[in-house]
């Protein structure tokens, strides 16, 4: 009977050990496991500058974002902001940016990024004609669709920033001059840009200038995609990245993705107007995380571009 007490002891206690040893191992996996499965995703907003002198304001409202992942079918993935933002969007020009959101969600490939935005809160603050409605077209139905993807690491953060690119993305139609049937619309071009993949090129500019210049702006183009229709009307050096005004005496080209690219040079009148180009920059690398320095001067700037 000790004998049979004894083995009776000794199943009990093999079995309490294996049951606790189980117990213990599962947490340890599924915490590990859960960790593992997501990741941060850090988006900011900026914004390209415009060249439009009479527009001094783009208020744009949004209200969430959504994601989809590469090998989804299930649709996009929605995240509500906590609140509505209002952000006018030229003052995130020149590098500067804002974190429109911060979230958790699975780890993986996100092949899109929508933007919904509270199209009755977008409007354009105009130096001539004040605040006008900025229509957005099915903005705060399906969102306006972001170029670029990015990869959201198991356990990290990704920094990722949506350059709205207001130059491109506010269009008008209507006779501005005499200020008929005049209509702003909101169609963006936004490209996502992950922050480890982008650097800049900056500079100073001391170029003799004509009186009649009021402003000088500076074009980036990726090697080999100027060519010189793109300084006319209808193309309004659309390809390109522009600076702010640098008749201050320096300029910024940021967040440019990383790659080779060629400077176009160019004054304006006082109205905005494209007046001439003054030169060119050939082969400019623009390296990860780093800033190229690129001065303008009489002396360093070329008449030609090869």
């Amino acid at each position: 009977m000790k004998k049979f007490h004894a083995l009776i002891g000794m199943i009990v206690s093999f079995t309490l050990m294996t049951l606790i040893s189980g117990c213990g191992g599962g947490i340890t996996t599924d915490s590990s496991a859960s960790t593992a499965s997501t990741g941060t995703v850090a988006l900011r907003l900026t914004d390209a500058p415009t060249d439009d002198k009479n527009v001094k304001g783009v208020y744009v409202t949004f209200d969430a974002l959504r994601y989809q992942y590469a090998d989804s079918s299930d649709g996009w993935q929605d995240v509500d902001l906590n609140e509505s933002r209002t952000i006018n969007l030229l003052d995130l020009q020149d590098g500067n940016t804002t974190l429109l959101n911060k979230v958790e969600l699975p780890a993986g490939e996100i092949d899109h990024v929508r933007f919904v935005l509270n199209t009755n809160e977008c409007y354009v603050d105009l130096v001539v004609g004040g605040m006008q409605p900025l229509e957005v077209p099915s903005g705060d139905q399906t969102g306006y669709k972001a170029i670029g993807g990015f990869t959201i690491p198991a356990g990290g953060t990704v920094n990722v920033t949506a350059d709205f690119d207001v130059r491109k993305s506010v269009t008008v139609t209507g006779n501005v001059k005499k200020n008929v049937n005049v209509t702003y619309k909101l169609n963006p071009t936004i490209k996502i840009i992950d922050n480890i993949e982008v650097g800049e090129i900056n500079g100073t500019m001391t170029l003799n200038l004509d009186e009649n210049v009021s402003s000088v702006i500076v074009y980036a183009y990726e090697d080999g995609s100027w060519d010189s229709n793109e300084s006319n009307a209808t193309n309004n050096f659309g390809k390109a990245i522009l600076s702010t005004d640098a008749t201050d005496g320096s300029y910024t080209l940021p967040w440019l993705t990383i790659g080779t690219y060629d400077l176009v040079v160019t004054s304006q009148d006082v109205n905005g107007t494209f007046k001439d180009i003054l030169g060119y920059f050939d082969d400019i690398v623009v390296l990860p995380g780093e800033t190229t320095n690129q001065d303008i001067t009489d002396e360093t700037i070329s008449t030609t571009l090869p």
